[in-house]
């Protein structure tokens, strides 16, 4: 998966949502959070599995599209809470690419979003393209996302632009090891097959070491057995 990243942080918007916002678009679209940039050239991406208000680095907001039209469509991607609506990416896309990829840094304090439970929302010409949740925490010790050895990090391989979606197959099963501050520090395959057998091994291998879980001073090491099946996302 490609990504193009934009460096900036997007104002808020808080207009209140009405009835009409909720009609379905024609055209498809997916959400993702990055829980931090990935590393270039590295295959991997590290899919945040919830939020800080204060993260270590900017988190990324994405959306990707396949079928977009070749014409102008006006995109928002939305957060809501409370206060009401924060928008995370506003713009207008000329459809000159039928599947492309769209990532930005977000920072969710200076947006004004506040702890929770929150509702997320991609528009295309107002319409609804595809909609999420996502607990947003203050900070890691306060998230119920990243309590005991829960895996708040999720390492995923990126789709090979040249690969057929048919062909994107494969498995993997790991053996983590975690060190005391949640990060892997040791990766044992246990399992490649198809893909992960082949072209994407090495993008498997980048990915198994992107996730994480909450940190344990107490406990030098933790290890799980974690399976990965590659599979074309929606």
């Amino acid at each position: 998966m490609r990504a193009w990243m934009a460096a900036f942080v997007l104002a808020a918007s808080m207009s209140t949502a009405t009835a009409d916002d909720e009609a379905r678009s024609p055209i498809f679209g997916h959400i993702e959070f990055l829980w931090n940039a990935p590393v270039a050239g590295a295959g991997a991406r590290p899919v945040a599995q919830g939020l800080l208000r204060h993260p270590e680095t900017p988190h990324l907001a994405c959306w990707k599209t396949q079928g977009f039209p070749q014409r102008a469509v006006d995109v928002r991607l939305e957060i809501d809470d409370s206060a009401g609506r924060h928008t995370l990416w506003s713009g207008t896309e000329a459809g000159t690419e039928s599947k492309f990829v769209r990532c930005a840094t977000i920072d969710l304090a200076a947006l004004g979003v506040a702890p929770g439970l929150r509702r997320i929302v991609l528009r295309f010409d107002g319409q609804m393209a595809a909609q999420t949740t996502i607990e947003v925490a203050e900070s890691l010790a306060s998230a119920a996302f990243a309590q005991g050895d829960r895996m708040y990090v999720h390492g995923r391989t990126n789709y090979p632009d040249d690969l057929a979606p048919a062909d994107y197959v494969g498995r993997f099963v790991w053996v983590l090891g975690f060190g005391p501050d949640g990060r892997v520090v040791d990766v044992q395959t246990e399992v490649a097959e198809g893909l992960a057998a082949t072209r994407l091994r090495t993008a498997g291998q980048a990915a198994a070491r992107l996730y994480r879980i909450g940190p344990d001073p107490a406990k030098p090491l933790r290890q799980f057995r974690q399976p990965y099946d590659i599979r074309r996302a929606p």
